[in-house]
């Protein structure tokens, strides 16, 4: 594969995690935030969380421009905080939802200027779509109420 096309791939992959990334954290907000404060449970957060780019090597990195690197980490840097938040609070439901929603709007500002990015280092002539990819195969399975509630390992 020549070093052109493999960029290309690199970058289209990464564009994909993004995007499907925020749009797991965004329009499933009110369910995760939901179970949270409802069962105190956290067993679900990695299924919104999950993404690719924490095994990403340096040598795929090292196809993208620094300023398209330092978004990344600034925008999976944003979704780290919000899961490591998520885990260790103690506050209320309204004091939680407030902060998922600052970070949300904040991710989707990165999220704009990422993308950009990505549509210039692999041509720039045309935006790439991001087919929306469900990786559920269904909410039943994903938010059942037989969940093991996992407050017995926050003390």
């Amino acid at each position: 594969m020549k070093r052109d096309e493999e960029k290309e791939r690199i970058i289209l992959l990464l564009k994909i995690d993004a995007n499907n990334l925020f749009r797991r954290i965004k329009d499933r907000k009110n369910e995760y935030l939901e179970i949270f404060s409802l069962r105190r449970t956290r067993s679900h957060f990695p299924m919104i969380f999950r993404n690719r780019f924490e095994t990403t090597t340096v040598n795929d990195l090292a196809h993208c421009g620094p300023e398209l690197i330092l978004l990344l980490n600034e925008f999976y840097t944003l979704a780290e905080e919000m899961n490591w938040y998520l885990y260790e609070t103690q506050d209320l439901p309204n004091t939680v939802e407030n902060f998922i929603l600052r970070k949300i709007a904040r991710m989707e500002k990165v999220l704009g200027s990422l993308n950009l990015f990505f549509d210039a280092e692999m041509g720039g002539e045309r935006p790439i779509l991001v087919p929306e990819i469900d990786h559920f195969d269904s909410e039943e399975e994903v938010f059942s109420e037989t969940q093991e509630d996992d407050t017995a390992q926050e003390s």
